[in-house]
């Protein structure tokens, strides 16, 4: 993680969830990440298992220039990503594993390199985990305001991480975007 306020909020998720594989919604103390909040969401699948947004935080909807409470996670992206990002959405919340994502928000011609937490919860004690705490935040400094708004998020690279060490010390778990080729430019001779 480049950014250091997504290392607070992992480790904070690590914190409260313990030996758990995910802490209970209740345990979310908004005031322990509020200066934050604006770049949080809560998403969980609706009726249809089409997950949407409890909430997103203000910077969030200011960068799209909407409200996303209500809306589905997949209307946040281009199109040639959306559906890789409502799996990787759904595998947080099935597999109970927190993801990495590495984003651009795209406005047409320009893009700001951004990254994105996705933290499996649970809404009971004696339930599997059924929504996700989210982290949208910039890499570098905040999108230019002349810029905005963004038409959509691009992928560029996702991980899910594994592990209970605080300050991002976990290994990776699944491949990544382009793991492949950099892997055979490592090793050309062999097949991968």
């Amino acid at each position: 993680m480049r950014n250091q306020a997504s290392r607070a909020v992992f480790d904070y998720w690590i914190n409260i969830k313990r030996d758990r594989p995910a802490p209970l919604r209740t345990e979310i103390d908004p005031a322990a990440l509020r200066h934050l909040l604006p770049y949080l969401f809560i998403a969980a699948n609706d009726a249809d298992g089409v997950p949407s947004f409890r909430l997103a935080g203000t910077r969030i909807c200011d960068l799209f220039a909407r409200e996303f409470r209500g809306a589905a996670f997949a209307e946040m992206w281009l199109t040639s990503d959306y559906r890789r990002s409502v799996e990787i959405v759904h595998n947080v919340i099935h597999d109970e594993v927190p993801a990495h994502i590495e984003v651009d928000a795209v406005n047409g011609k320009y893009r700001h390199p951004h990254e994105m937490l996705l933290l499996p919860m649970k809404s009971s004690e004696h339930e599997r985990s059924d929504r996700v705490l989210g982290a949208l935040l910039p890499q570098t400094d905040r999108y230019p305001e002349t810029e905005l708004p963004v038409k959509g998020l691009a992928l560029d690279n996702w991980t899910f991480l594994t592990g209970d060490v605080s300050h991002f010390g976990m290994p990776v778990i699944a491949d990544q975007r382009g793991l492949g080729e950099r892997l055979r430019r490592i090793f050309p001779d062999r097949r991968i």
